[in-house]
């Protein structure tokens, strides 16, 4: 059985292809193909971040895991959202330097929230959650 970091950690990996794919597209001006790809990335992170809320945070603190790590998670993801939008705005508006700068901006908050979130929560979560591993990931499949 697959554990919740490995799961947790692909969902991570295929918003980031999303994201580069759009990234790369909004550089070269390539409007139709940006749109594609961000609307791809920003639907998988929603998801991402409501299997994360909705799901793993509330029984991962309910198995006694710690508060604190969950709210900046939290935090951040709120965070993003708003550079994800901000994000949205430009590439209505066609502006591929203020695109540039904001997905530069977002890229390495994604990077480091990503990298506490497989080294730190999700560990915690298959050792805290162990038992109800199998039943959580079917949970967060479903979002899929």
């Amino acid at each position: 059985m697959q554990n919740i970091a490995d799961f947790m950690s692909t969902g991570h990996r295929e918003c980031d292809v999303a994201f580069a794919i759009a990234e790369q597209a909004a550089s070269e001006k390539n409007w139709s193909t940006a749109e594609i790809a961000f609307n791809d990335f920003s639907v998988n992170m929603a998801r991402h971040f409501l299997m994360e809320e909705d799901k793993l945070f509330p029984m991962l603190l309910s198995a006694g895991g710690p508060d604190a790590p969950v709210n900046v998670m939290v935090m951040e993801h709120a965070q993003m959202n708003e550079l994800i939008d901000q994000i949205a705005h430009s590439l209505e508006k066609k502006e591929s330097e203020t695109y540039g700068g904001l997905s530069e901006t977002l890229l390495i908050m994604m990077q480091q929230h990503n990298l506490k979130e497989e080294q730190i929560l999700y560990p915690i979560a298959d050792k805290l959650l162990e038992d109800q591993r199998e039943n959580l990931i079917n949970s967060l499949r479903s979002c899929l």
